[in-house]
């Protein structure tokens, strides 16, 4: 999708990362979907690494978002600006697109924008629809299974 870096989208990947980090404990093997589906609303998404188990979600416009002074409003505000910033890289944005993170990196698949939607992991896992890193995610953290292969990276 796009030919070279783009600064502006590795310093929101890397704020959103940052941002995520406390929403997922050390040691608890989760990592986190953002996405945006065409009402406006952003959810977020836990799985378990180890057998992509849905943990927790939450989904809320940015009218319901949590104070911006919270771990969660944080997170919410930082998603948002990454995920309109990412939807203008597509001539015509997903109805539901998101990335991935594990409070490191964070990736998404092009072709397959929407981190929620069904069988999505499984495509990630087997290599059949591969993960573009912004910001290259962790090769031994929660999502080391989502990228048995070298990712594939904006830089």
């Amino acid at each position: 999708m796009m030919p070279r870096p783009n600064r502006r989208l590795t310093a929101l990947a890397r704020e959103t990362a940052r941002c995520a980090l406390p929403l997922l404990p050390e040691g608890a093997g989760l990592f986190m979907g953002l996405e945006a589906d065409a009402a406006g609303a952003l959810r977020l998404i836990w799985w378990r690494s180890d057998d992509f188990t849905v943990v927790a979600e939450i989904s809320a416009t940015p009218e319901g978002f949590c104070p911006a002074d919270t771990d969660e409003g944080a997170l919410q505000e930082a998603a948002t600006e990454l995920l309109d910033y990412l939807a203008g890289r597509w001539p015509a944005p997903p109805a539901g697109y998101g990335v991935i993170t594990d409070g490191t990196g964070i990736a998404f698949a092009p072709d397959h924008p929407a981190p929620s939607a069904s069988g999505w992991l499984v495509r990630q896992a087997t290599g059949t629809a591969p993960l573009l890193a912004i910001v290259a995610l962790d090769p031994s953290g929660p999502c080391a299974l989502l990228a048995p292969r070298p990712q594939r990276s904006f830089h």
